[in-house]
């Protein structure tokens, strides 16, 4: 098949395509024609009052290619309704969400919304209805994810969460809805690129890097909440351990009186018998305390100054 075949067979399946948009569902137009907003309200009195300050009620028709506007830019023409008063004379998304999300789109997929035919809510047959309300009624956006997520609402209750339920964020903040990335982040590079837009100071460059912090942040924490501190997987020095070995002087068992000579030089022992112990197996970021990087070198020498201690 040719160029010129080629272009044929685009056009014709495009035209198949909005054909099938605007007629699936529709009412034939024969003896149909718009009527106007305002005759809908003449019965539709509770729709009027939820739509007198909604976006769609605002649209003027040279802002949509000379689309209709009002109620029937939705609901299609509405003179046969009127004259019959019945429901099957027009569109009402009442059973076939699908149908809904396709009327949506025809205007919306031009609309910042191109991705959504690739994305996992329409994967998953969410509708637009599922999470939006038209008639007035407006879900708040942490309410309409967590009528699904309510795993991921339930992390927010934990000790050390991102602060959603104080109404600093909302799941927007991170997950665009509408998106085809990974996990629906607002992000088409790392993950880490994300939490670098708020957590600017772990970004680096470094000169003395941890990697687990350059490859991904959720190596080490949980982006909605958890029972440890600063959203960690686990709690110090447990979650340390997944990679690292403890320090061999965890293992040492100083003498109980005080003070010890050490080299010749009397030092204190406070902590008595267990103080290595104690001090090397409790709080790992309690001497290196630049987790995330630093541009410092430890005063260590069998680290390379890699010690990430000040």
């Amino acid at each position: 098949m040719g160029f010129q075949g080629n272009v044929l067979f685009l056009v014709v399946v495009s035209v198949l395509l909005v054909a099938g948009v605007a007629t699936a569902g529709d009412v034939p137009m024969a003896d149909n024609a718009y009527i106007g907003s305002e005759a809908c309200f003449d019965c539709h009195e509770a729709a009027d009052l939820g739509m007198e300050a909604d976006v769609h009620m605002q649209i003027q028709s040279f802002e949509v290619q000379g689309r209709e506007v009002g109620c029937e830019g939705c609901h299609g023409p509405g003179k046969l309704h009127m004259e019959e008063s019945d429901p099957e004379m027009i569109r009402t998304f009442a059973e076939e969400a699908d149908y809904s999300t396709k009327v949506c789109m025809d205007c919306h997929a031009t609309k910042n919304l191109p991705e959504w035919d690739a994305s996992i809510h329409a994967l998953e047959a969410v509708a637009c209805t599922d999470c939006h309300g038209v008639h007035g009624k407006r879900n708040k956006p942490n309410e309409a994810c967590t009528a699904c997520h309510a795993d991921a609402r339930a992390q927010f209750e934990l000790p050390s969460h991102h602060p959603l339920r104080e109404g600093k964020m909302d799941c927007s903040s991170c997950h665009n809805p509408h998106s085809a990335t990974d996990f629906m982040l607002k992000t088409r590079l790392r993950k880490n690129d994300l939490c670098y837009t708020c957590h600017q100071s772990t970004e680096g460059p470094f000169i003395f890097e941890h990697p687990p912090v350059q490859e991904d942040c959720s190596l080490c924490h949980l982006p909605h909440g958890s029972v440890a501190n600063n959203l960690l997987t686990a709690n110090e020095p447990t979650l340390c351990l997944q990679c690292h070995d403890f320090h061999f002087h965890s293992g040492y068992r100083p003498p109980e009186e005080d003070p010890v000579d050490v080299g010749g030089i009397e030092r204190h022992n406070p902590f008595g018998h267990e103080g290595f112990r104690v001090a090397y197996t409790t709080n790992c970021t309690g001497c290196h305390a630049r987790i995330h990087g630093s541009d410092v070198p430890s005063q260590a020498t069998t680290n390379y100054g890699k010690g990430l201690t000040q």
